[in-house]
């Protein structure tokens, strides 16, 4: 007889801690038997967590938000006292880890901020505002590519775009998050600006300056939160001599002290400015950010399909370089004017 509830059972077999990733949950690298797959076991304490209605709110958000620059989620159980959510492991771990073994290039800066931004303007085309988007939550697939993960601060917008949020990770906290707990997706914006500048700067410098309010029970949060509120924190001015201007720019539009001088959406920010700013495409690098953002960029016209639409650059010898995936027969990939 078919019966419309049933119980299964999950097998994972967990090997050892790959770090926590908050302040009430673990990771693992395990072994799920069933899949034959090393996969990641996140374990959340339901006792850190406000109500039996939030049990499974990260995984609902994870599984809403599905798309290639989200970390994919393969299911979610639960024991007695823990929540667990099984993921894939990447062993390139996380762009904070990145930022421990070497200095990226602009290349990989540039490309990393539109797979960011992909991921951000899907998740937030679904309701929702992640709230804690910083270098170790977004993760490196094998491939390179960046992932945004940890759904567990993330928040259903309401009807006029808000949601209320009272925890914020203390070292991305944006100006309007010291002095209230309602916030629009800007306040991703500013994060994503935070994880870019910590980019182009390295986690060195980043910390450096964070250090200087003090370390423990002998941080100075007071002085801190009015310099990030005053725009003081982080040094808008700090960049390395190789980091172009334009992308020096869009790092501190992103990190405007107002909200409403920011980019406002995802889609409007770095993906749009990459897009639009021609001049900056005169090196192989600028070339490569190019493309990367006509082929993520998500704002075609309905009247024309990905096949045919495309995206031109100038280089320095006047000509334009057409970034399309099929490009008709009789179009040369390089042309000349004149």
């Amino acid at each position: 007889m078919f019966s419309p509830h049933s119980l299964a059972q999950i097998k994972f077999e967990i090997r050892d801690e790959i770090g926590r990733t908050g302040q009430n949950s673990n990771s693992y690298r395990s072994y799920d038997p069933q899949l034959n797959a090393e996969i990641v076991i996140k374990k959340v304490r339901k006792a850190d967590l406000e109500s039996p209605d939030n049990f499974f709110d990260e995984s609902r958000a994870l599984y809403a938000s599905a798309h290639p620059n989200v970390v994919q989620i393969y299911h979610a159980c639960q024991d007695d006292d823990h929540i667990f959510l099984a993921m894939p492991f990447y062993r390139r771990g996380s762009v904070g880890d990145l930022l421990q073994r070497q200095f990226p290039t602009v290349r990989e800066i540039v490309a990393a901020g539109c797979q960011i931004l992909s991921g951000l303007h899907n998740i937030h085309s679904k309701g929702l505002i992640h709230f804690d988007i910083k270098p170790d939550n977004v993760l490196l697939s094998d491939r390179g590519e960046a992932l945004v993960a940890d759904f567990g601060l993330s928040k259903q917008m309401n009807y006029l775009g808000i949601a209320a949020q009272e925890r914020n990770y203390n070292k991305m906290i944006p100006p309007e998050g010291t002095r209230g707990n309602q916030f629009d997706r800007t306040f991703d914006i500013y994060q994503l600006g935070l994880t870019l500048y910590r980019m182009c700067n390295r986690n060195e410098n980043y910390y450096q300056q964070y250090n200087a309010y003090g370390v423990g029970a002998g941080f100075d949060r007071d002085r801190f939160r009015n310099d990030v509120r005053d725009g003081r924190f982080p040094d808008r001015s700090l960049f390395p001599a190789h980091i172009p201007q334009r992308l020096r720019t869009l790092i501190r539009k992103c990190l405007e002290v107002d909200p409403a001088n920011r980019y406002q959406s995802a889609r409007r920010s770095l993906m749009r400015k990459i897009k639009n700013d021609r001049a900056n495409y005169t090196t192989r690098a600028g070339l490569y950010a190019a493309k990367q953002a006509g082929r993520v960029l998500n704002e075609m016209p309905p009247s024309r399909s990905r096949e045919n639409t495309y995206l031109t650059a100038p280089i320095d010898r006047g000509g334009y370089i057409d970034f399309r995936e099929k490009p008709p027969k009789n179009r040369a990939g390089l042309r000349r004017r004149g």
